[in-house]
């Protein structure tokens, strides 16, 4: 499993957009679920991207693609990959790991694992944890944090959740946990177990009798998993939890806005799952991937998006009176906010994507959204205009009178899949 955000000092609206722009993505994505794609060994659906290892040992990933945590190609050779929030890690055959995407702040390391040997790997939220070939954990990313600290002991596994981290012990078989323990996900539970999966706010583990135990936030039931079933694997996500049954056929429960569970695969033999932010993944014989749920960016896609490539904009930036984040711009509510900016020329009007330009509402102190995401109004009827002389284009958004005292985010989504965000505070 893997995340919400990383808020970092001095960077909290900026991280927020990831949040926001999920969110405000993901009004017009459909319930998704997906013919299968063959030649995949080993896959793991992250926040909003999943990587997957392909039979020829190269890891290839897809979805939102922020901090290049969802390359097409990352050469291996690889014999195990984990999807994280925004970092990607793989395990060589050499038995050593390497990780891509968002290195987070100095000294943060996040993308920089410890050497030696591994014999497994977990990407989470923020951080990620390995199981040393000695059967020890030793865990990097958010250092200083309580859930990338590194356990004593030995172990047969660990996974990496959100802000928080579970490992089974090589001894007594329990699950040991440790980090935030926020509804209880952070607290030991007793074994025997041969599988745990660390999601968002809760953690399910397979017991040595095939028999599945959640603990955690329940608020969905994404904590109670189907009585009298049996297990060989299961995955907990953010909200929702899928497992392989011991007749190879899926089940899953919990939250069900975008399919996680009503999409899942109700037929077929699987031999491995894995749950994120909102999607889930499996692997089935022949090594065909089937990918289901939440699909704002792609990442419930069956692999990588073919086809021609979209056009790219050469972004030039949002120009006076408005600048980009990390900069709150302070704005009159109700006024008419001129959004300006360059393409590299003129691409033609057709510049956004659907649904886009849109806008949310923001806690001006935690920056932690505070409402639903809508698209814009312009002013006076006003719509995209382009001035072939400044080389410039020109968008009008109208505020609201009623926004005075709030602030809100402001999503550029264009045709080309790049977004570019604006934070604004009312007066």
């Amino acid at each position: 499993m893997k995340p919400l955000v990383r808020i970092r000092p001095g960077f909290a609206l900026a991280a927020l957009v990831l949040v926001g722009l999920a969110l405000l993505a993901m009004l017009a994505a459909p319930p998704t679920s997906h013919a299968q794609t063959t030649g995949y060994t080993d896959v793991s659906a992250g926040h909003l991207f999943t990587c997957a290892l392909k039979d020829n040992g190269d890891v290839t990933c897809w979805g939102l693609n922020l901090f290049d945590e969802a390359p097409a190609l990352v050469t291996g050779p690889f014999t195990k990959v984990s999807a994280g929030g925004w970092v990607g890690c793989g395990l060589k055959t050499d038995q050593t790991i390497a990780c891509w995407g968002d290195e987070g702040d100095p000294g943060e390391g996040a993308t920089t694992p410890p050497g030696g040997a591994f014999s497994q790997i977990s990407a989470g939220w923020n951080h990620s944890c390995a199981l040393r070939t000695n059967k020890t954990v030793d865990c990097w990313g958010n250092y200083g944090q309580d859930w990338a600290a590194d356990p004593s002991g030995t172990y047969l596994q660990v996974s990496a959740g959100m802000q928080h981290t579970c490992a089974v012990d090589s001894i007594t078989l329990n699950a040991h946990c440790w980090g935030d323990n926020k509804d209880g996900r952070a607290q030991d539970y007793p074994g025997p177990f041969k599988q745990i999966s660390a999601g968002g706010y809760h953690n399910c583990g397979v017991k040595t009798d095939n028999t599945v135990v959640c603990w955690g936030r329940n608020d969905y039931g994404q904590a109670t998993p189907p009585p009298g079933a049996h297990f060989t694997e299961v995955a907990a996500g953010q909200m929702h939890t899928c497992g392989i049954k011991t007749d190879r056929s899926i089940a899953c429960w919990g939250y069900n806005l975008y399919g996680e569970v009503g999409k899942a695969p109700a037929t077929g033999t699987w031999k491995q799952i894995t749950s994120g932010l909102g999607h889930s993944c499996a692997i089935g014989d022949n090594n065909y991937l089937n990918c289901w749920g939440r699909n704002d960016w792609g990442q419930a896609n069956d692999g990588p998006k073919v086809g021609s490539p979209l056009p790219g904009f050469a972004w030039k930036g949002f120009e006076p009176p408005v600048q980009a984040l990390p900069t709150v711009n302070p704005v009159q509510a109700g006024s008419a906010v001129p959004l300006k900016f360059g393409l590299g020329g003129d691409k033609g009007l057709k510049i956004f994507a659907d649904g886009f330009p849109a806008s949310m509402q923001v806690d001006c102190t935690s920056r932690e959204p505070a409402g639903v995401g809508a698209a814009t109004k312009t002013a006076g009827g006003s719509s995209l205009s382009y001035d072939p002389a400044s080389g410039r284009y020109s968008y009008v958004w109208k505020t609201d009178k009623g926004w005075a005292g709030t602030c809100r985010i402001l999503v550029l989504k264009l045709a080309d899949d790049t977004w570019h965000v604006a934070g604004f505070r009312f007066r």
